[in-house]
């Protein structure tokens, strides 16, 4: 969904400007840390339009590969105006998510139950009571809030998370995760996460971005996606209830937290076969919530990495990849 000279130049950074990249970020995170404490949530939330504007506007080559995988998705019942529109929004929900994160540990209960209502609770708190639960959600409405409610229901969480590249960055982003109650491991603390499930914990993972490790070619939203094996197999290896849950936000802005039915975990003597099934009907739930949102999921990411052209004449040497990194991903998780 994104040609190949396109790919190559979002990667293209040299050292000096990916530093200078990184400088920026930090300053700017540091700026609105600060900020967002003094601020009441609107004028949070109307900053953050603001943010997503300029990103939409500035940023052209992250526009136009988020248009291209819109045009993919949406493109047969969407048109292009629309399709704008709908990106423009992506990007404001994206950078509200963010300030509302820094926002979010000095909310009081009462403020943050205005905030983020929950339905579906009794799917997490069922699962909950036959041991670990492993919590799938995506890069979606406010993910940040999921994570706080989860955390204000009493559980013990964990979220799997990539830390920004800038040290400074990240440390505050944890900090705010931390000041609402849960603990950030990362994505390789394999061990770790097995262990918080067997003491039944909950972790949460966003397998809705492309996975170069531990990964199989699965559909996505119609198109064969590189996807993380992770919670599949996790699930496999603790027997941990898989909860789907999205932090959708609503037309006045604020949050409802959805909890869904938990996914039922295939269980045949085909080990393989039962990893990718889970991690398809993973797919394919959180494809349902970005059709039927989709100004609220972060399209300006390279979610298919391999146009369905080349792909198909790699079929057969994906399937065989897919099998080995089941393998070999299994073998870890003894």
């Amino acid at each position: 969904m994104c040609s190949s000279n396109d790919s190559n130049r979002l990667h293209d950074k040299r050292p000096l400007r990916r530093r200078g990249e990184q400088l920026l970020i930090r300053l700017l995170t540091i700026l609105f840390a600060g900020i967002v404490k003094i601020l009441p949530l609107r004028r949070v939330r109307n900053l953050g339009n603001v943010i997503g504007w300029i990103a939409f506007r500035f940023v052209p080559r992250r526009r136009r590969l988020g248009l291209a995988n819109m045009r993919a998705v949406l493109g047969g019942r969407c048109g292009e105006r629309e399709l704008r529109r709908l990106l423009l929004r992506s990007a404001q929900n994206m950078a509200k998510t963010m300030l509302e994160l820094l926002k979010m540990p000095s909310m009081s209960d009462e403020q943050f139950q205005r905030f983020a209502p929950v339905t579906g609770e009794e799917h997490l708190l069922d699962a909950l009571e036959q041991g670990g639960v492993i919590v799938v959600t995506a890069h979606f409405g406010n993910w940040e809030a999921l994570a706080a409610r989860i955390c204000r229901l009493g559980a013990d969480l964990t979220v799997v998370a990539r830390d920004a590249d800038d040290s400074t960055t990240a440390s505050i982003v944890n900090r705010s995760r931390e000041a609402m109650g849960a603990s950030v491991v990362g994505r390789k603390s394999v061990r770790e996460m097995l262990r918080l499930l067997q003491n039944g914990e909950v972790l949460g993972l966003l397998p809705d971005q492309h996975a170069v490790d531990g990964n199989i070619w699965v559909p996505f939203m119609g198109t064969t996606a590189s996807t993380a094996i992770g919670p599949a197999l996790l699930a496999h290896r603790t027997d941990s209830v898989i909860v789907p849950a999205f932090g959708l936000r609503r037309d006045d802005d604020n949050l409802e937290i959805r909890f869904l039915p938990a996914i039922s975990v295939p269980e045949s003597d085909d080990r393989v076969q039962n990893i990718r099934a889970t991690t398809e009907k993973i797919n394919e739930i959180i494809g349902e919530q970005i059709r039927e949102h989709p100004d609220q999921w972060l399209w300006m990411h390279r979610r298919w990495r391999t146009p369905p052209s080349e792909k198909e004449k790699e079929d057969e040497g994906a399937q065989a990849n897919s099998q080995n990194a089941v393998v070999g991903e299994s073998q870890l998780l003894r």
